[in-house]
Protein backbone atom coordinates (compact mmCIF):
# COMPACT_ATOMS: atom_id res chain seq x y z
CA UNK A 1 0.00 0.00 0.00
CA UNK A 2 1.29 3.46 -0.89
CA UNK A 3 -0.31 5.17 2.10
CA UNK A 4 -1.79 7.84 -0.13
CA UNK A 5 -5.19 9.19 0.92
CA UNK A 6 -7.43 11.94 -0.34
CA UNK A 7 -8.23 14.75 2.12
CA UNK A 8 -11.77 15.08 3.40
CA UNK A 9 -13.75 18.27 2.82
CA UNK A 10 -13.25 21.01 5.37
CA UNK A 11 -16.65 22.70 5.43
CA UNK A 12 -18.94 23.99 8.18
CA UNK A 13 -22.04 22.30 9.54
CA UNK A 14 -24.78 24.13 7.57
CA UNK A 15 -26.93 24.53 10.68
CA UNK A 16 -24.13 25.79 12.93
CA UNK A 17 -23.11 28.87 10.94
CA UNK A 18 -24.45 32.11 12.48
CA UNK A 19 -27.72 33.11 10.88
CA UNK A 20 -27.86 36.27 8.81
CA UNK A 21 -30.98 38.13 7.72
CA UNK A 22 -30.79 38.03 3.92
CA UNK A 23 -32.33 40.36 1.35
CA UNK A 24 -32.76 39.08 -2.21
CA UNK A 25 -32.28 41.70 -4.92
CA UNK A 26 -33.98 40.26 -7.99
CA UNK A 27 -36.69 37.68 -8.49
CA UNK A 28 -35.50 35.47 -11.34
CA UNK A 29 -34.69 31.75 -11.60
CA UNK A 30 -31.38 31.83 -9.74
CA UNK A 31 -32.87 33.96 -6.94
CA UNK A 32 -35.54 31.33 -6.39
CA UNK A 33 -33.00 28.48 -6.32
CA UNK A 34 -30.84 30.41 -3.84
CA UNK A 35 -33.75 31.07 -1.48
CA UNK A 36 -34.92 27.46 -1.63
CA UNK A 37 -31.42 26.17 -0.85
CA UNK A 38 -31.07 28.44 2.18
CA UNK A 39 -34.51 27.59 3.52
CA UNK A 40 -34.08 23.83 3.08
CA UNK A 41 -30.54 23.34 4.37
CA UNK A 42 -29.44 26.18 6.66
CA UNK A 43 -30.39 28.42 9.57
CA UNK A 44 -30.01 31.50 7.33
CA UNK A 45 -33.12 33.69 7.21
CA UNK A 46 -34.45 35.25 4.02
CA UNK A 47 -36.41 38.21 5.35
CA UNK A 48 -36.81 40.57 2.37
CA UNK A 49 -37.01 40.62 -1.41
CA UNK A 50 -36.95 43.51 -3.86
CA UNK A 51 -37.99 43.86 -7.48
CA UNK A 52 -38.61 46.65 -9.98
CA UNK A 53 -42.33 46.38 -9.20
CA UNK A 54 -44.13 45.89 -5.92
CA UNK A 55 -46.39 43.27 -7.52
CA UNK A 56 -43.50 41.05 -8.61
CA UNK A 57 -41.79 41.39 -5.24
CA UNK A 58 -45.02 40.49 -3.42
CA UNK A 59 -45.54 37.48 -5.69
CA UNK A 60 -42.01 36.17 -5.05
CA UNK A 61 -42.37 36.80 -1.31
CA UNK A 62 -45.64 34.84 -1.18
CA UNK A 63 -44.13 31.94 -3.14
CA UNK A 64 -41.19 31.63 -0.75
CA UNK A 65 -42.61 32.69 2.59
CA UNK A 66 -40.62 35.93 2.79
CA UNK A 67 -41.91 38.57 5.19
CA UNK A 68 -40.99 41.82 3.46
CA UNK A 69 -41.42 42.78 -0.22
CA UNK A 70 -40.19 46.01 -1.76
CA UNK A 71 -41.03 47.55 -5.11
CA UNK A 72 -37.63 49.21 -5.48
CA UNK A 73 -34.05 48.13 -4.92
CA UNK A 74 -33.33 51.35 -3.01
CA UNK A 75 -35.96 50.43 -0.42
CA UNK A 76 -34.58 46.91 -0.18
CA UNK A 77 -30.99 47.88 0.62
CA UNK A 78 -32.22 50.46 3.14
CA UNK A 79 -34.12 47.79 5.08
CA UNK A 80 -32.81 46.19 8.27
CA UNK A 81 -30.89 43.25 6.81
CA UNK A 82 -27.44 41.71 7.31
CA UNK A 83 -26.57 40.76 3.72
CA UNK A 84 -27.82 41.31 0.18
CA UNK A 85 -27.73 38.76 -2.63
CA UNK A 86 -27.66 40.46 -6.04
CA UNK A 87 -29.40 38.15 -8.53
CA UNK A 88 -30.28 40.45 -11.41
CA UNK A 89 -28.98 40.38 -15.00
CA UNK A 90 -25.26 40.48 -15.80
CA UNK A 91 -25.29 44.09 -16.94
CA UNK A 92 -27.21 45.23 -13.84
CA UNK A 93 -24.81 43.78 -11.26
CA UNK A 94 -22.65 46.89 -11.07
CA UNK A 95 -25.49 49.31 -10.31
CA UNK A 96 -27.24 47.01 -7.88
CA UNK A 97 -24.12 45.94 -5.98
CA UNK A 98 -23.16 49.60 -5.74
CA UNK A 99 -26.52 50.34 -4.11
CA UNK A 100 -25.93 47.65 -1.50
CA UNK A 101 -22.34 48.66 -0.76
CA UNK A 102 -23.21 52.35 -0.47
CA UNK A 103 -25.92 51.36 2.02
CA UNK A 104 -23.26 49.50 4.03
CA UNK A 105 -24.73 46.05 3.32
CA UNK A 106 -22.46 43.03 2.86
CA UNK A 107 -23.12 41.76 -0.63
CA UNK A 108 -22.95 38.48 -2.55
CA UNK A 109 -23.00 39.24 -6.28
CA UNK A 110 -24.06 36.60 -8.79
CA UNK A 111 -21.37 35.62 -11.27
CA UNK A 112 -19.85 37.24 -13.15
CA UNK A 113 -19.54 40.06 -10.63
CA UNK A 114 -19.72 42.28 -13.71
CA UNK A 115 -18.77 41.45 -17.31
CA UNK A 116 -16.64 44.61 -17.47
CA UNK A 117 -13.29 44.79 -15.74
CA UNK A 118 -13.53 48.52 -15.03
CA UNK A 119 -16.84 48.04 -13.21
CA UNK A 120 -15.53 45.07 -11.24
CA UNK A 121 -12.54 47.16 -10.16
CA UNK A 122 -14.85 49.98 -9.13
CA UNK A 123 -16.91 47.60 -6.98
CA UNK A 124 -13.78 46.18 -5.36
CA UNK A 125 -12.50 49.69 -4.67
CA UNK A 126 -15.84 50.75 -3.20
CA UNK A 127 -16.09 47.70 -0.96
CA UNK A 128 -12.54 48.17 0.32
CA UNK A 129 -12.97 51.92 0.84
CA UNK A 130 -16.17 51.35 2.83
CA UNK A 131 -14.83 48.28 4.65
CA UNK A 132 -17.92 46.33 3.55
CA UNK A 133 -17.84 42.63 2.69
CA UNK A 134 -18.22 41.77 -1.00
CA UNK A 135 -17.91 38.44 -2.80
CA UNK A 136 -18.66 37.08 -6.24
CA UNK A 137 -21.12 34.19 -6.13
CA UNK A 138 -19.03 31.48 -7.78
CA UNK A 139 -20.76 28.75 -5.76
CA UNK A 140 -18.38 26.03 -6.93
CA UNK A 141 -15.59 27.27 -4.68
CA UNK A 142 -17.65 26.86 -1.49
CA UNK A 143 -18.67 23.26 -2.27
CA UNK A 144 -17.21 20.30 -0.36
CA UNK A 145 -15.91 18.98 -3.71
CA UNK A 146 -13.74 22.04 -4.18
CA UNK A 147 -12.46 21.86 -0.61
CA UNK A 148 -10.99 18.49 -1.62
CA UNK A 149 -9.54 19.98 -4.83
CA UNK A 150 -7.88 22.84 -2.95
CA UNK A 151 -6.32 20.50 -0.41
CA UNK A 152 -5.01 18.14 -3.10
CA UNK A 153 -3.28 21.10 -4.75
CA UNK A 154 -2.01 22.55 -1.48
CA UNK A 155 -0.56 19.19 -0.39
CA UNK A 156 1.25 18.77 -3.70
CA UNK A 157 -0.28 15.36 -4.42
CA UNK A 158 -0.18 16.07 -8.14
CA UNK A 159 3.45 17.15 -8.16
CA UNK A 160 4.10 20.21 -10.32
CA UNK A 161 1.00 21.27 -12.23
CA UNK A 162 1.74 21.48 -15.96
CA UNK A 163 -1.70 21.65 -17.62
CA UNK A 164 -5.30 22.54 -16.80
CA UNK A 165 -8.41 21.94 -18.88
CA UNK A 166 -12.04 22.90 -18.31
CA UNK A 167 -15.00 22.50 -20.67
CA UNK A 168 -18.64 23.36 -20.14
CA UNK A 169 -21.43 23.00 -22.67
CA UNK A 170 -25.20 23.21 -22.42
CA UNK A 171 -27.53 23.74 -25.38
CA UNK A 172 -29.27 27.01 -24.62
CA UNK A 173 -30.10 28.33 -28.08
CA UNK A 174 -33.76 28.72 -27.12
CA UNK A 175 -32.98 30.64 -23.91
CA UNK A 176 -33.85 34.22 -24.85
CA UNK A 177 -31.88 36.05 -22.15
CA UNK A 178 -28.79 33.81 -22.30
CA UNK A 179 -28.52 34.25 -26.08
CA UNK A 180 -29.27 37.98 -26.14
CA UNK A 181 -26.08 40.10 -26.38
CA UNK A 182 -28.06 43.22 -25.41
CA UNK A 183 -28.64 41.61 -22.00
CA UNK A 184 -25.04 40.45 -21.66
CA UNK A 185 -25.88 36.96 -22.85
CA UNK A 186 -23.41 34.64 -24.49
CA UNK A 187 -21.20 31.69 -23.73
CA UNK A 188 -18.62 33.71 -21.80
CA UNK A 189 -20.82 35.34 -19.16
CA UNK A 190 -23.33 32.57 -18.67
CA UNK A 191 -21.11 29.50 -18.49
CA UNK A 192 -17.59 30.33 -19.69
CA UNK A 193 -16.92 32.20 -16.46
CA UNK A 194 -16.79 28.81 -14.66
CA UNK A 195 -14.13 27.47 -17.00
CA UNK A 196 -12.07 30.65 -16.74
CA UNK A 197 -12.46 30.61 -12.96
CA UNK A 198 -11.19 27.03 -12.75
CA UNK A 199 -8.06 27.77 -14.78
CA UNK A 200 -7.38 30.95 -12.83
CA UNK A 201 -7.78 29.21 -9.46
CA UNK A 202 -5.37 26.41 -10.33
CA UNK A 203 -2.78 28.53 -12.18
CA UNK A 204 -2.85 32.16 -11.02
CA UNK A 205 -1.08 34.57 -13.34
CA UNK A 206 -2.37 33.21 -16.64
CA UNK A 207 -2.77 35.30 -19.78
CA UNK A 208 -4.96 34.51 -22.78
CA UNK A 209 -2.71 33.59 -25.69
CA UNK A 210 -5.40 32.79 -28.28
CA UNK A 211 -9.18 32.69 -28.42
CA UNK A 212 -11.80 31.99 -31.04
CA UNK A 213 -15.56 32.33 -30.75
CA UNK A 214 -18.53 31.39 -32.92
CA UNK A 215 -21.49 33.73 -33.00
CA UNK A 216 -25.00 32.30 -33.25
CA UNK A 217 -26.33 33.45 -36.62
CA UNK A 218 -29.88 34.15 -35.48
CA UNK A 219 -29.41 35.25 -31.88
CA UNK A 220 -26.28 37.36 -32.25
CA UNK A 221 -24.46 36.26 -29.11
CA UNK A 222 -21.17 34.34 -29.15
CA UNK A 223 -22.55 30.83 -28.72
CA UNK A 224 -19.27 29.05 -28.08
CA UNK A 225 -15.58 29.76 -27.66
CA UNK A 226 -12.21 28.10 -27.11
CA UNK A 227 -9.22 29.78 -25.48
CA UNK A 228 -5.59 28.91 -24.86
CA UNK A 229 -3.97 30.40 -21.77
CA UNK A 230 -0.41 30.33 -20.50
CA UNK A 231 1.92 31.73 -17.86
CA UNK A 232 5.55 32.77 -17.66
CA UNK A 233 6.61 29.27 -16.60
CA UNK A 234 5.25 27.67 -19.77
CA UNK A 235 2.28 26.04 -18.07
CA UNK A 236 -0.89 25.95 -20.12
CA UNK A 237 -4.64 25.89 -19.73
CA UNK A 238 -7.34 25.27 -22.30
CA UNK A 239 -10.89 26.39 -21.65
CA UNK A 240 -14.02 26.12 -23.75
CA UNK A 241 -17.71 26.73 -23.38
CA UNK A 242 -20.70 26.21 -25.65
CA UNK A 243 -24.37 27.12 -25.56
CA UNK A 244 -24.86 25.60 -29.00
CA UNK A 245 -24.51 21.97 -27.88
CA UNK A 246 -24.14 19.69 -24.87
CA UNK A 247 -20.45 18.89 -24.29
CA UNK A 248 -18.63 16.64 -21.77
CA UNK A 249 -18.38 19.49 -19.20
CA UNK A 250 -15.44 17.93 -17.39
CA UNK A 251 -12.18 19.34 -16.04
CA UNK A 252 -8.75 18.08 -15.11
CA UNK A 253 -5.48 19.25 -13.56
CA UNK A 254 -2.44 17.35 -14.85
CA UNK A 255 0.72 17.22 -12.76
CA UNK A 256 4.11 15.53 -12.82
CA UNK A 257 2.93 12.92 -10.26
CA UNK A 258 -0.80 12.56 -10.84
CA UNK A 259 -3.88 13.93 -12.61
CA UNK A 260 -7.00 15.19 -10.86
CA UNK A 261 -10.28 14.76 -12.76
CA UNK A 262 -13.73 16.23 -12.15
CA UNK A 263 -16.67 14.43 -13.72
CA UNK A 264 -19.48 16.43 -15.32
CA UNK A 265 -20.58 18.98 -14.58
CA UNK A 266 -17.23 19.98 -13.09
CA UNK A 267 -18.51 23.17 -11.42
CA UNK A 268 -21.29 21.42 -9.45
CA UNK A 269 -21.20 18.88 -6.60
CA UNK A 270 -19.69 15.54 -7.56
CA UNK A 271 -16.71 13.21 -7.18
CA UNK A 272 -12.99 13.96 -7.32
CA UNK A 273 -10.62 11.38 -8.84
CA UNK A 274 -6.82 11.45 -8.54
CA UNK A 275 -4.94 9.01 -10.78
CA UNK A 276 -1.22 8.50 -10.11
CA UNK A 277 1.30 7.56 -12.77
CA UNK A 278 1.88 4.17 -11.10
CA UNK A 279 -1.78 3.28 -11.68
CA UNK A 280 -3.20 3.96 -8.21
CA UNK A 281 -6.54 5.76 -8.17
CA UNK A 282 -8.06 7.64 -5.26
CA UNK A 283 -11.70 8.76 -5.38
CA UNK A 284 -13.76 11.11 -3.23
CA UNK A 285 -17.48 10.50 -3.57
CA UNK A 286 -20.12 13.19 -3.35
CA UNK A 287 -23.69 13.06 -4.68
CA UNK A 288 -24.46 15.31 -7.64
CA UNK A 289 -27.15 17.50 -6.08
CA UNK A 290 -26.97 20.46 -8.45
CA UNK A 291 -28.47 23.79 -7.43
CA UNK A 292 -29.87 22.53 -4.12
CA UNK A 293 -26.30 23.16 -2.90
CA UNK A 294 -26.21 26.91 -3.54
CA UNK A 295 -26.39 27.39 0.21
CA UNK A 296 -22.66 26.74 0.66
CA UNK A 297 -21.78 30.17 -0.74
CA UNK A 298 -24.25 31.81 1.65
CA UNK A 299 -22.60 30.00 4.56
CA UNK A 300 -19.24 31.38 3.47
CA UNK A 301 -20.67 34.91 3.49
CA UNK A 302 -22.19 34.38 6.95
CA UNK A 303 -18.94 32.93 8.28
CA UNK A 304 -16.91 35.86 6.96
CA UNK A 305 -19.35 38.53 8.15
CA UNK A 306 -19.46 36.99 11.63
CA UNK A 307 -15.65 36.95 11.70
CA UNK A 308 -15.44 40.59 10.61
CA UNK A 309 -13.80 39.80 7.28
CA UNK A 310 -14.25 42.15 4.32
CA UNK A 311 -13.35 39.46 1.76
CA UNK A 312 -13.62 35.69 1.53
CA UNK A 313 -10.39 33.68 1.30
CA UNK A 314 -12.29 31.30 -1.01
CA UNK A 315 -12.95 34.05 -3.56
CA UNK A 316 -11.00 37.22 -2.89
CA UNK A 317 -11.77 40.31 -4.90
CA UNK A 318 -8.37 40.04 -6.57
CA UNK A 319 -9.25 36.50 -7.75
CA UNK A 320 -12.49 37.80 -9.20
CA UNK A 321 -10.68 40.64 -10.98
CA UNK A 322 -8.14 38.19 -12.42
CA UNK A 323 -10.88 35.96 -13.85
CA UNK A 324 -12.81 38.89 -15.34
CA UNK A 325 -9.56 40.13 -16.87
CA UNK A 326 -9.09 36.74 -18.58
CA UNK A 327 -12.67 36.90 -19.87
CA UNK A 328 -12.05 40.36 -21.28
CA UNK A 329 -8.74 39.35 -22.88
CA UNK A 330 -10.49 36.45 -24.62
CA UNK A 331 -13.29 38.69 -25.88
CA UNK A 332 -10.84 41.14 -27.35
CA UNK A 333 -9.05 38.36 -29.24
CA UNK A 334 -12.40 37.07 -30.49
CA UNK A 335 -13.47 40.52 -31.63
CA UNK A 336 -16.55 40.33 -29.42
CA UNK A 337 -18.11 43.82 -29.18
CA UNK A 338 -19.52 42.86 -25.78
CA UNK A 339 -15.97 42.98 -24.46
CA UNK A 340 -16.36 46.60 -23.38
CA UNK A 341 -12.75 47.12 -24.34
CA UNK A 342 -12.85 50.61 -22.89
CA UNK A 343 -13.00 48.94 -19.46
CA UNK A 344 -9.25 49.12 -18.80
Amino acid sequence: MSGRILPRPVVPDPLSVPSLRWAILGTGWIAARFVEALQQHTAQRVVAVGSRTAARAAEFAAQHGIELAYGSYEELVASDVDAVYVATGHLDHFAHATLALEAGRPVLIEKPMTPRLSEARALADLARARGVFAMEAVWSLALPRYSVVRQVLQQGLLGEVVEVHANLGERLVDHHRAMDPVQGGGAMNDIGTYAMMFANEVLPGLRVLAAHGQRHAARGAVGQFHALLGDGAGRQATVSASMLADTPSTAYVAGTEATLSLDAPFYQPGPVVVRFHDGERLRYEEPALAHTQLFWEALEVARCVEAGLAESPLRTLDQTLATISLMEQARELMGDPASASNAR
